[in-house]
């Protein structure tokens, strides 16, 4: 639809930006009768989980990766499957090797889980499994019983108190705790540690020593999509956007790319770049609060400019995006397609993994931690005929270098990131033939997030459940439906099936 268009038009709704929760916003306020425009300002739609082809023949996801947090309402509400959506699951999730030859993977099935850990540290067999079930705990009591705490309001502090009621563990990991202190009181052999440290700092300006890095892995271990696993997307993380923009489209919405957002008019519209009013009453941002606000024309409350100025968008990651011409050799693996399997995490330990967060924090990238992954050994229709695909998603990287800039220090950053992961497949630099690294800075510009931080902000306990912000903002008539909207951020969808709801309600009256 040309922008003369669409300007000419009323719209119910105007829904800034395409990335999946706001196409998921779109798709349900369209369900419900509403005019619904989606003004996306890239000319592809899903934001961070789309597909790009940096290299012939490879589509890359080139910032969400996996999927496990997806919330089934939307996938059967707006009927994904039918668009396209499926997901293989990953098994074992994690699989890291280590310096002296060996390695652990972490499997799905609670028997061949106990024996992988028996193999190497018989004594820390009751100890992981107690601390798998402690999350298991979490999950069920906030997601699966009489009220998923996903959807609709957060509960507040009390709230989740009384709902973990009988188990003040539980609420220590999700409010207080750091991963390590998790992680150290449950297993002994600092192979396990190590296994499972990373998993409470992902995407997280935290140190696994840092209080409240526990939530980070209790909210990953929340999916109710597949009991908390995790998977790739056929086709690509971007399938998800594609499916849900499909549903948008089948119930009325209109989606524009290329249609750049240059103000926020509340209770009157959106202004585009090339001048044009685009009316409506209500707006939606997809974007994080920091940019939606900048975007508003109307006083904002002083209260709401100090929450956003307070919000904490720094991302500690490089992202390196490899085309392979075949899969790399891990020597520790018991078998050989064993990594290609799984999520391989890269690491020495928890004190390395605090050293490495410290050293950025002054300013001084250091890529130690990461987390690597082949989509294409479950999917080959992502690649050419005998390629593959690796994404290394590395930590720690400063915003801000205390040395040199990004536009120069990119491809050193990205080497180094690329040479942990040498140290435990050394060919991997042989199969590499193409590659684009992606710093905070990089993800920023590309996809507009701040901080580059893909999940809208940091998801400590300090800035999550009821301290997340909510669809309604200070602004009347003005929505966020983005991932620093409860219930936090990953490839979730039901941010924007919040934010929905919260407009139809308003609506009502």
């Amino acid at each position: 639809m040309p922008v003369s268009e669409i300007a000419a038009r009323r719209w119910d709704v105007v829904v800034v930006g395409g990335g999946h929760n706001g196409l998921t916003a779109a798709a349900y306020l369209a369900r419900a009768g509403r005019s619904v425009l989606v003004l996306e300002a890239r000319e592809q739609l899903g934001g961070a989980a789309t597909l790009e082809e940096p290299f012939p023949g490879y589509l890359i996801s080139p910032c969400a990766y996996v999927v496990g947090l997806l919330h089934p309402l939307v996938v059967s509400e707006l009927d994904l499957r039918r668009h396209g959506f499926d997901v293989v699951l990953l098994d074992p999730s994690l699989w890291c090797p280590f310096e002296d030859g060996t390695s652990v993977a972490s499997w799905a099935d609670a028997d061949r889980a106990a024996a992988e850990i028996a193999a190497i540290s018989p004594s820390d067999v009751e100890g992981y499994l107690a601390y798998e079930a402690l999350f298991e705990r979490l999950r069920q009591a906030l997601r699966t019983r009489a009220r998923d705490t996903w959807v609709g309001p957060s509960p507040d502090r009390a709230e989740l108190a009384e709902l973990l009621k009988g188990d003040p563990e539980a609420l220590e990991v999700l409010l207080h705790r750091s991963i390590a202190d998790v992680v150290e009181e449950h297993v002994r052999d600092e192979r396990l540690r190590a296994l499972l440290h990373g998993q409470g700092v992902i995407g997280t300006w935290a140190g696994p020593r840092d209080p409240g890095t526990a939530a980070v892995h209790a909210m990953h271990s929340m999916g109710t999509l597949a009991d908390g696993r995790w998977g790739y997307v056929r086709g690509g993380t971007g399938r998800v956007s594609f499916a849900l923009a499909d549903a948008a489209v089948e119930h009325g919405a209109v989606l524009a790319c290329g249609v750049e957002v240059a103000a926020i008019e509340p209770g009157v519209g959106v202004r585009l770049a090339g001048g044009e009013l685009v009316r409506a009453t209500t707006v939606v941002s997809n974007a994080d609060p920091r940019r939606t606000t900048a975007l508003c024309t109307s006083d904002v409350p002083a209260a709401w400019t100090r929450r956003v100025a307070d919000w904490r968008s720094s991302s500690p990651v490089v992202k390196i995006n490899c085309a392979l011409s075949r899969l790399p050799t891990f020597p520790a693996a018991p078998e050989p397609n064993l990594p290609h399997r799984a999520m391989v995490t890269i690491t020495t330990g928890i004190d390395a993994t605090q050293a490495a967060f410290e050293r950025a924090c002054a300013g001084r990238p250091s890529p130690s931690w990461a987390e690597v992954y082949f989509p294409s050994y479950y999917d080959p229709s992502v690649t050419p005929a005998g390629g593959h695909i690796m994404s290394v998603f590395a930590q720690y990287v400063p915003y801000e270098l205390a040395e040199g800039t990004w536009e120069t220090r990119r491809e050193e950053i990205g080497d180094a990131a690329l040479a942990e992961v040498a140290r435990f497949a050394p060919d991997v630099l042989d199969c590499i033939v193409g590659r684009e690294v992606l710093g905070p800075l990089d993800v920023e510009a590309r996809i507009g997030l701040t901080g580059g931080h893909i999940f809208q902000g940091d998801c400590l306990p300090d800035q999550m459940w009821d301290r997340r912000f909510a669809p309604r903002t200070d602004v009347p008539g003005l929505y966020l439906c983005g991932a620093a909207t409860h219930p936090g951020g990953s490839v979730i969808g039901v941010n924007g099936r919040n934010a929905a709801m919260a407009v139809l309600a308003d609506a009502r009256g």
